[in-house]
C-alpha cells in the first residue's frame, strides 16, 4: 500500500518535472486563473451596482506584470523582463513610479536588430556540439528565402540553423542520436521548423524575444531517451519542433 503511494507520488513528481522542462508553467496558469476569477467577480458586482468595473479594469497591466513575475521561477528571464516592462508602460500613473510614454518604449525597437547581430556573432564563435563533424552535423542558413535540409546520420551530433527574414526546415526523421545532440538556432524575422522522430527527449533552452518557441513533440518520453538540446533565440520570429510525418 505504502509502496504504491510512493510510486504514484514519484510518477506525479516526474510528470511535473517534465512539464516544467517543456515550458508548462503552473505559476502562469495560477495568474490566469486568478485574473479570470477577479474579472468575473468584478463584472458581477458591476452588474449588481455595488461598484464600477471601469475603475478596476484599468489596472489590467497588473496581470501582465504578474505574468512576468510568474516566469522567474522557470528562469525565463527575458520573457519575464519584457512582460514586466510592458505592464509598467501601460500601468496607470502612480506617484511612486515614473511613467513612460508608449512611443518612448517603442522607439528602442531597433536595438532588437543589434540583439540579432550579437546572436549571430555568438553562434559563429561557439562550437555547434561536442565531437560534431561534417558527417554527423549540419549547417543551414536562410536569408530572405527558404532552405530545406534532411539529415540521416546514425550518430547525429547537432548543427545550426539561421533564418533571417526567411525559413529553414530541418528533417531529422532518419537521424539517430547516440546520447545527446545540440542544435543552435537563430530565427530573426524568420522561422525554423525542426522535425524529429518519436522517442527523442527535447530540452528547449532557446529564448524568445517578441517571438515564439513551440514544442509539439510527445511528452511521455523516458528520462534516459536520446536528448536533443535546442539553444539560441527567436527574435520577432519563431521556432517549431514537431514530429516528422509518417
Amino acid at each position: 500500500m505504502f509502496e504504491d503511494d510512493d510510486e504514484r507520488r514519484r510518477l506525479r513528481a516526474e510528470i511535473r518535472l517534465r512539464a516544467r522542462k517543456r515550458g508548462d508553467n503552473p505559476w502562469a496558469r495560477l495568474v490566469w486563473g486568478m485574473a479570470i476569477l477577479a474579472a468575473g467577480v468584478i463584472g458581477w458586482l458591476d452588474h449588481t451596482g455595488d461598484l464600477h468595473a471601469s475603475d478596476y479594469f484599468e489596472w489590467w497591466p497588473l496581470v501582465v506584470i504578474a505574468m512576468g513575475l510568474a516566469h522567474f521561477p522557470q528562469r525565463q528571464w527575458v520573457t519575464a523582463i519584457v512582460l514586466i516592462a510592458i505592464g509598467l508602460v501601460f500601468l496607470p500613473p502612480l506617484p511612486f513610479l515614473p511613467h513612460f510614454h508608449v512611443a518612448t518604449i517603442l522607439g528602442v525597437w531597433p536595438l532588437l536588430i543589434s540583439v540579432g547581430g550579437v546572436s549571430l556573432i555568438r553562434q559563429a564563435l561557439s562550437p555547434v556540439a561536442k565531437n560534431a563533424a561534417e558527417s554527423n552535423s549540419f549547417h543551414t542558413v536562410a536569408v530572405m528565402g527558404g532552405v530545406g535540409r534532411g539529415v540521416a546520420s546514425s550518430d547525429f551530433a547537432g548543427g545550426d540553423a539561421v533564418a533571417v527574414m526567411g525559413g529553414c526546415q530541418i528533417n531529422l526523421r532518419d537521424a539517430k542520436i547516440t546520447k545527446e545532440a545540440v542544435i543552435d538556432v537563430l530565427a530573426f524575422w524568420g522561422g525554423i521548423e525542426i522535425r524529429v522522430p518519436r522517442g527523442w527527449r527535447i530540452d528547449n533552452r532557446a529564448v524568445a524575444i517578441l517571438g515564439g518557441m513551440v514544442d509539439k513533440t510527445e511528452r511521455d518520453v523516458p528520462a534516459d531517451a536520446p536528448t536533443l538540446i535546442i539553444r539560441g533565440s527567436a527574435i520577432m520570429g519563431g521556432v517549431e519542433i514537431k514530429h516528422s510525418k509518417g
